[in-house]
């Protein structure tokens, strides 16, 4: 993608000053990055263009950027969609911000933690998401997101591989958890393109994914009723440690012979553990705890 297209330089870029947006935003007003806040800038305007054609939006889109940093991604997505609801924590950034985003009525920029917003309010609902992700936010907005914005059809996210794998990871494996479950019960993964630390600035010490995601909601319990889905799933992995039925009678405060009885039901023993589980299984295993928990079991 052109610098024009992504943003641009700043009109008074001169001999010896950076071309690219978002080192010319870091040089004019004097921003240095914050490690505390994760902050690694995106400075490669091909990134931007490939997210874009991931994201594959359409004109009548809702964007929501979480980490708008400098606004490189920012302005490209204006570019391709209705509306960019845009949210960056650091206060610092609204002033560079403003210079490259301007005053477009489309968006709306939000200085303020994305942790503490009620996404079920944005208007108009969002309907994609493209962000290069913050480490401390990426898996807790994207776990609020899949169950609290059900209209986004598709994500298309930076973060470090280490979340990616864990988002992405098959039972049995290492990075296999509650989060991997909670994501593949709502999403299909499409791509996993691995990025160079050199596209950011300041360099990361650690390896970084683009994510595409598309929602593929796996059963209809999944959106009714998600909250004592989630404390199952949670439940399962409160213990490595522990085998299932223990993880499970312990964390939901259940008989744990009546909870080998659910387990017996679908095929499962007093020796199977939560890390072996397809996503799937929790959802079968969800009504009849629950039903546990109602007769005080």
């Amino acid at each position: 993608m052109s610098e024009r297209s992504s943003g641009g330089a700043p009109a008074d870029a001169g001999p010896g000053r950076p071309t690219q947006v978002s080192l010319a935003r870091l040089a004019e007003f004097g921003i240095v990055p914050r490690r505390n806040l994760g902050q690694n800038f995106l400075i490669d305007d091909n990134i931007v263009e490939l997210t874009l054609r991931r994201l594959e939006a359409r004109p009548d889109d809702v964007a929501i950027e979480v980490g708008a940093g400098l606004g490189v991604l920012t302005k490209a997505l204006l570019g391709a969609t209705a509306c960019v609801h845009a949210f960056e924590i650091d206060r610092r950034l609204e002033p560079p911000l403003r210079a490259t985003l301007g005053h477009d009525p489309r968006l709306r920029l939000r200085m303020e933690d994305i942790m503490r917003v009620r996404l079920e309010d944005l208007d108009p609902a969002p309907t994609v998401c493209a962000s290069n992700l913050p480490y401390s936010v990426a898996a807790p907005f994207l776990a609020e997101a899949v169950a609290r914005l059900p209209q986004v059809r598709r994500y298309c996210v930076m973060m470090q591989k280490e979340v990616a794998d864990r988002l992405t990871a098959s039972p049995g494996v290492k990075d296999y958890g509650s989060l991997s479950v909670w994501m593949q019960l709502h999403v299909a993964f499409l791509d996993a393109r691995p990025l160079s630390r050199a596209i950011f600035h300041p360099r990361p010490n650690v390896d970084s994914t683009l994510l595409t995601m598309e929602r593929s909601i796996a059963h209809p319990l999944v959106e009714s009723d998600p909250k004592h889905l989630r404390r199952v799933i949670d439940a399962a992995f409160a213990s490595r440690r522990k085998t299932l039925a223990n993880s499970l009678s312990g964390a939901l405060g259940l008989d744990k012979q009546r909870v080998l009885v659910v387990l017996e039901s679908e095929g499962l023993t007093d020796r199977t553990r939560g890390e072996e589980l397809l996503p799937e299984a929790y959802v079968r295993l969800a009504p009849a705890l629950a039903a546990l928990s109602e007769q005080g079991c």
